[in-house]
């Protein structure tokens, strides 16, 4: 097992090496890509053992940190260990999202000069790159890190540009077709080794960060945290404890008005009464490492309410609350005081969890997380945590008789030390990277929707001689398919709403939706067309792999091969399986996101415009398969089995404008619309059923066309008048 794992990554270290004999690069891939199905996707997925295998002697892998989940390195000098490099996966430090909503994983070597010594993905859920070649080209993408340290400048380039590096910066080749998922590699690679050089530094003392901190901010972007277990919060005063035995509270009740005896307590004088920890969950470096990732959504809204939010996990006698019922037999009630003034709480209705990383030393089995929020004194004035303040406790025993209640107060400090530094830092958002790298293409993009909303807008003009359409709808068809698909990589697709509803069932942000600037400008263009013109916008106009479908059909019709149209009934029934097939997907994103997949390779668009036909051959011959039934019956994959188009059918419906003209005199008599729309999309009466319409305009062009048009025919040689419908 040892000797496999070895020959599988080929680690390399200052210093030294540790391949196998005769590891050649296709077997070491090959190796990784089987490694890739063995390892779980959601957490650090290697042990120390597995970690040992690949660092033969005089290699020594320590023991994983209990606060920060990384390994160090040693070499063995003699009867001596000296620090050669610590190992980490990234997605215990820094889970990044790809393109599907779910974080990547690599393992990073960072030696003692703070230089990534390897770089290797291990695992990720990335649907462009979920074949073989797929895997293989993020994986080495992800080793153009190897030399590169945190001091450097890199930049993610193009699919096409060369890798190049100078002392001070660093140009990466980027993934054909992944911007996404390399950015995400990216900053997963970065974070996360920036957490660790941090921790080092720290560990070190203050003075001693070395070339490998220069240039990084103390603070992060806003919610920006670094992992840290329990041991790290407390000695930070992120989380602070307070602790009464019996004996203790008993003595605050003596001294007091009212006095009476607590039997239960008397019996075990040292034990309990008040056992809490306390911590401001507001500030990120506390509620990240505390809370779950719904709970910290939760506290994330109050703060942003202007809320300050108190955890108090409670494993002592008394419990600790806000308010408390005279007759309750046993309470602590609990207010802040800063500044001479009094900050009342409110209980929170906590729907989150609990994530304590590492040990939690001191805090009682059975302890209670209590959230609070703590409301703005009677002046207005909010709670300054990075102010000292005092908990005020009211100790009470109550009783059915109300006047036999008794009450202790008592007091105790709490200040986090250097709490301006845990504050949350507003930054610039990681997704807003690619919109700057890319301005170029989204103001091509932006260029051709406003011609395309123009001419649209325009149709009696566009449609007035049937050659200025043809030439037009052509043109854009190129466009769409050449520069929207395959260049600017702006095919949408279902894998955008599948992945929004794993995330939302999962509690993760949205906002790796917004790191594909391309497909949010399509997005945005194609919600705003719906209200006016329905799902033809997008599925007509500006779907590449709708444009392929429609220019191989026509260049197959240029040598006599013409698509047939099916029964009215078998077209209408058919019609219907691509919601089907929607229903299918949306349902598995809810309750099995790894059949989803494989469910959603009922698409071509990756295969056909994303990877330009260059997959393994099961999704090639599906692609073809696709096209060719685009040939022979008109898009025949758009029309039935499409599932981004049933979606977009559904939204159509909220439409504002029957756009399409219509005559008294359309369906009876006349049904040459009817027989002409490629698409079946008019009814024997001579409505447009526009959750069909692909707004090719042809039937707008016949609409007003003297010598195929019935009722203008008619009129022409003075048979009846023409009556217009709405």
């Amino acid at each position: 097992m040892e000797r496999c794992l070895v020959m599988l990554f080929g680690l390399r270290l200052q210093g030294f090496t540790c391949h196998g004999p005769g590891a050649a690069p296709g077997l070491v891939l090959a190796g990784l890509l089987a490694l890739l199905l063995w390892l779980p996707a959601w957490a650090g997925s290697l042990g120390r053992a597995d970690l040992q295998a690949l660092f033969p002697p005089p290699l020594v892998v320590g023991e994983r940190g209990v606060d920060l989940p990384v390994w160090p390195v040693f070499r063995r000098v003699g009867a001596a260990l000296e620090l050669q490099a610590q190992a980490f996966e990234t997605i215990d430090l820094e889970p990044v999202a790809g393109y599907g909503g779910k974080p990547v994983n690599l393992l990073v070597v960072m030696d003692h000069d703070g230089r990534f010594s390897d770089v290797r993905l291990l695992s990720h859920d990335e649907p462009l790159f979920k074949s073989a070649k797929g895997n293989a080209a993020l994986s080495t993408f992800a080793q153009q890190y190897r030399g590169l340290t945190l001091e450097h400048d890199i930049r993610v380039g193009g699919p096409r540009a060369e890798r190049a590096q100078t002392e001070t910066s660093a140009t990466l080749h980027g993934v054909l077709t992944g911007t996404v998922s390399a950015m995400a590699i990216d900053k997963a690679v970065l974070e996360s080794a920036a957490q660790v050089a941090r921790a080092r530094a720290q560990a070190a003392g203050a003075g001693a960060a070395g070339p490998a901190l220069n240039g990084l901010p103390k603070n992060g972007p806003n919610d920006r945290y670094q992992k840290s277990g329990w041991q790290a919060l407390a000695a930070a005063g992120l989380v602070q404890p307070w602790r009464l035995s019996n004996r203790q509270v008993q003595a605050a009740f003596d001294n007091g008005p009212g006095a009476w005896r607590d039997p239960a307590g008397r019996s075990w004088p040292d034990g309990p009464a008040l056992d809490i920890w306390v911590a401001l969950v507001g500030l990120p470096q506390a509620g990240r490492n505390l809370l779950d990732a719904a709970g910290w959504m939760q506290v994330r809204a109050a703060r942003e309410q202007g809320q300050t939010v108190l955890l108090v996990l409670d494993g002592g006698r008394y419990p600790v609350a806000a308010a408390a019922a005279p007759d309750q037999p046993r309470a602590a009630l609990l207010q802040l005081r800063q500044g001479g003034r009094d900050f009342v709480l409110q209980p929170l209705a906590y729907r989150g969890g609990l994530r304590l990383s590492g040990a939690r030393s001191g805090v009682a089995r059975d302890a209670v997380a209590r959230l609070f929020t703590v409301a703005p004194a009677s002046d207005g004035t909010g709670l300054d945590v990075e102010q000292p303040l005092s908990l005020e406790l009211s100790l009470q025993r109550g009783g059915s008789d109300t006047a036999a209640v008794a009450r202790a107060p008592l007091r105790r400090d709490f200040h986090i030390p250097d709490a301006a530094a845990y504050r949350a830092q507003r930054e610039t958002p990681a997704w807003l990277a690619p919109w700057a790298q890319r301005r170029v293409d989204l103001a091509v993009l932006a260029a051709g929707l406003v011609v395309l909303a123009v001419a649209l807008a325009r149709q009696a003009w566009l449609t007035a001689r049937p050659g200025r359409l043809a030439v037009f709808r052509t043109a854009y068809l190129v466009f769409t398919l050449g520069f929207v698909g395959w260049w600017a990589q702006g095919q949408l697709t279902i894998l955008s709403l599948t992945a929004a509803i794993e995330a939302g069932v999962a509690g993760r942000a949205l906002d790796f939706l917004l790191a594909d600037p391309m497909a949010v400008l399509l997005w945005a263009f194609t919600g705003l067309s719906l209200l006016v013109w329905g799902r033809g916008t997008f599925c007509g106009w500006l779907c590449p792999f709708g444009a392929l479908q429609e220019l191989a059909s026509r260049l197959a019709g240029a040598f006599g091969l013409r698509p047939r149209s099916l029964h009215r009934v078998v077209d209408q029934r058919l019609k219907w399986l691509k919601y089907g097939v929607l229903a299918v997907l949306c349902g598995s994103a809810l309750v099995s996101p790894r059949w989803t997949e494989a469910a959603v390779e009922v698409e071509p668009f990756k295969t056909a415009i994303s990877q330009y036909f260059q997959r393994d051959w099961p999704y090639l011959a599906w692609a073809l398969l696709c096209v060719a039934a685009g040939v022979l019956v008109y898009r025949g994959y758009c029309r039935y089995l499409c599932p981004l188009g049933a979606a977009l059918a559904l939204l159509g419906r909220l439409r504002q404008w029957r756009w399409i003209p219509r005559r008294a005199e359309c369906g009876t008599p006349c049904q040459t619309c009817r027989h002409r729309c490629s698409y079946q999309a008019i009814s024997p009466a001579g409505a447009v059923q526009y959750a069909e319409c692909f707004q090719c305009l042809d039937c707008v062009a016949l609409h007003q066309d003297a010598s195929q048009c019935l009722p203008l025919l008619r009129q022409a040689r003075g048979v009846i008048p023409i009556v217009a419908l709405k």
